[in-house]
């Protein structure tokens, strides 16, 4: 027989035999030969990888919000791992997030994956695991996330976490209330922001305030009042004359007992900017989105409530907060970021040798992620953290978001590791000083010195 049609006799046979052992799955081989691998792992399906199971819990986000993540993670570590890596969201309580997560670490239970506040780090830091070595420098952390970022989430060198979304304070105004007022544009310094506000309160003919030309003044009807007020202290104390490691929020200066008494001017009857009645219990964002408020400082999350409780027919805009100096900028900060146990409560199915850790922190790599982070962000409405995407954030002409994005850059946050002890600290500060009981009531002098007494942060 010719050699050429021995040749073409055994080619047969070979694509003959590898076509029945496709349809037996491959028998007698563990795998198809010609299978594609990748790595050290050919493709497989994720009934027949390894299975894993990761527990993750956060007080804000819901489960939709990470969906799209957790799905394709899934899908990668099934090709380059041959784990099934199924990751459990859970919503907790926001009001008793801590005290829930503290427990459960307490019982070991602890969630592999945790959300905390950015200024959690510290407190934290011995039930958390940094990133492995490797995975991201701190020259690549630096370069994909705003100065904040390295300030929260880096101590000793060490990594503790990736953010996906960085917010800030910015400035919610009118549209309508501004154009019969002649005001052309958002007021970039709180020198026209004071203007404005006397443009735009509208008082009747008893005294009482029928618009308020800013939710600005009060304690706990304002939404985040104890952030706007420690965000003017620290930008007045930009160019304070004292100087200490805690320059931005120290209550020790002239500059920030001005600060916080312009803020709680806005409800003093005496000021010519009074904007803020003490009695009137009606909240900052009701009155905001129900036509009595012509402006109002927030977060990002303040869009959804607008949209949620008007239906998208309030004609506002979004703008930067106003400056005490617009060439030295600071904005103030507040995000949650995930972290990693290092007393994980993971499910690896026999066999498994990766750690619960390891695939932990490969999760939060993969979800940091530009294309990745960007589904997060598209679901939950909220800034980038990543520097790219804030980027083409800040270019979207018109988009709520943009002013919020350019504002990551000039971020500062403070030691705020007690956030909640420390809110109603603050927030029993402003209420003392603007109280019409002039029993409670103290100077602002006194209220600071109180409340720095409490707070050691302060100093």
């Amino acid at each position: 027989m010719a050699k050429g049609k021995i040749i073409l006799i055994v080619i047969v046979l070979l694509m003959f035999l590898m076509g029945l052992w496709s349809l037996v799955d491959c028998a007698p081989f563990s795998k198809c030969m010609w299978q594609k691998c990748n790595g050290k792992n050919c493709s497989v399906d994720a009934d027949s990888a390894k299975k894993v199971t990761l527990k993750m819990v956060g007080s804000w986000d819901t489960q939709e919000d990470w969906k799209e993540i957790i799905d394709a993670f899934k899908a990668y570590e099934v090709q380059n791992r041959g784990l099934n890596v199924t990751i459990e969201y859970e919503k907790l309580d926001k009001y008793n997030y801590e005290e829930i997560l503290l427990d459960r670490m307490l019982n070991k239970k602890s969630p592999d994956i945790f959300m905390i506040y950015n200024t959690w780090v510290p407190k934290y830091q011995q039930r958390i695991e940094p990133m492995p070595e490797g995975m991201v420098t701190l020259s690549q952390f630096k370069e994909a996330f705003p100065q904040v970022a390295t300030d929260d989430l880096i101590v000793d060198d060490k990594i503790y976490s990736l953010p996906m979304y960085i917010d800030t304070l910015a400035l919610f105004y009118n549209k309508d209330m501004f154009a019969n007022a002649g005001i052309i544009k958002a007021p970039e310094t709180w020198n026209e922001f004071v203007a404005d506000v006397e443009k735009l309160t509208v008082f009747n003919e008893s005294g009482g305030i029928d618009r308020l030309g800013a939710t600005m003044g009060g304690a706990e009807d304002v939404d985040r009042s104890q952030d706007i007020a420690m965000l003017i202290v620290m930008q007045n104390n930009k160019k304070a004359t004292l100087h200490n490691s805690q320059t931005l929020v120290s209550f020790d200066t002239a500059e920030a007992r001005g600060a916080i008494k312009f803020y709680t001017d806005f409800a003093n009857p005496a000021s010519k900017f009074y904007t803020w009645d003490y009695n009137d219990k009606t909240y900052s964002i009701d009155l905001f989105t129900g036509l009595r408020s012509a402006m109002s400082i927030n977060y990002s999350y303040e869009i959804e409530n607008i949209q949620s409780k008007t239906g998208g027919s309030l004609n506002y805009a979004v703008a930067p907060v106003p400056q005490q100096y617009p060439n030295d900028k600071v904005n103030y900060v507040n995000y949650w970021s995930p972290v990693v146990s290092n007393n994980p409560s993971c499910i690896r199915q026999a066999g498994v040798t990766a750690s619960c850790t390891d695939i932990a922190w490969d999760f939060i790599y993969f979800a940091a992620q530009s294309k990745n982070a960007r589904s997060y962000i598209e679901s939950t409405g909220r800034p980038a953290a990543n520097l790219t995407l804030a980027e083409e954030q800040a270019g979207m002409d018109g988009s709520p978001l943009a002013p919020f994005a350019t504002q990551i850059l000039t971020a500062k946050s403070w030691a705020n590791i007690d956030n909640e002890e420390n809110d109603d600290i603050l927030l029993e500060m402003i209420d003392s000083i603007i109280t019409t009981d002039k029993k409670v009531k103290k100077t602002v002098s006194q209220a600071m010195t109180i409340a720095k007494n409490q707070i050691k942060e302060l100093n």
